[in-house]
């Protein structure tokens, strides 16, 4: 399953240093208002990509979601390891919007990654109450341009794994053993909640396969 290409766009880095217009931290919107702890009326987002076969050498290290709905706005997403996530996000239409890594360390460019242009793709969700939102799991395949002056494409293929539950797991992981994550003590609440829900279908499902055999 595909959505819609996307494009590759190399900045090479001269003397000043152009990155996406966002603040790479864990609880933080495009604006720099940290994430208040005590907002009960927020959501958790998150999903993977899984960039192995990307440009950016080491996957990505940015990844930027649009709120097109109630109004415009950007929630600068944490990663770690293919893993996205966000713990303030709040009610509306979303979807990432772009995402990216800069490797300046050792050849000088940033890569960003447009996920399709305008219009919805596969990550998009409609977050109608607090919750826990997962966006789904996704592998970058390169598509040739065919010239050297034009940027490659590429598209983001949905995949079945990792699942859900692996990828909750890894991330309430993740918020507990952080002092800084640690304090959104509704949002682990609904995530452990929602990992509750997805054991209970697994076992559902282990025994639906039992009763079948």
């Amino acid at each position: 399953m595909f959505i819609r290409n996307g494009s590759v766009t190399k900045t090479l880095i001269t003397l000043f240093l152009l990155l996406p217009a966002i603040i790479i931290t864990s609880g933080c919107a495009s604006k720099g208002k940290p994430v208040d702890p005590k907002d009960k009326t927020l959501s958790v987002v998150f999903g993977y990509f899984d960039m192995k076969d990307a440009p950016s050498w080491g996957g990505i290290d940015w990844v930027s979601i649009k709120q097109y709905k109630p109004k415009k706005a950007y929630y600068n997403a944490a990663v770690n390891e293919g893993l996205f996530y966000h713990v303030g996000v709040g009610k509306g239409s979303i979807q990432v919007d772009e995402f990216g890594r800069s490797t300046r360390f050792y050849s000088n460019t940033i890569y960003t990654y447009n996920f399709g242009g305008s219009g919805r793709n596969q990550t998009s969700k409609i977050i109608k109450r607090p919750g826990v939102y997962f966006l789904g799991s996704y592998k970058y395949k390169a598509i040739d341009s065919g010239s050297f002056f034009k940027p490659d494409n590429f598209e983001m293929i949905k995949t079945r794994g990792p699942s859900e539950k692996k990828i909750l797991k890894r991330l309430l992981k993740i918020m507990q053993g952080d002092s800084e994550l640690a304090i959104y003590t509704h949002q682990i609440k609904r995530m452990k909640k929602r990992l509750k829900q997805l054991n209970k279908k697994s076992k559902k499902k282990c025994y639906n396969l039992f009763i079948s055999t």
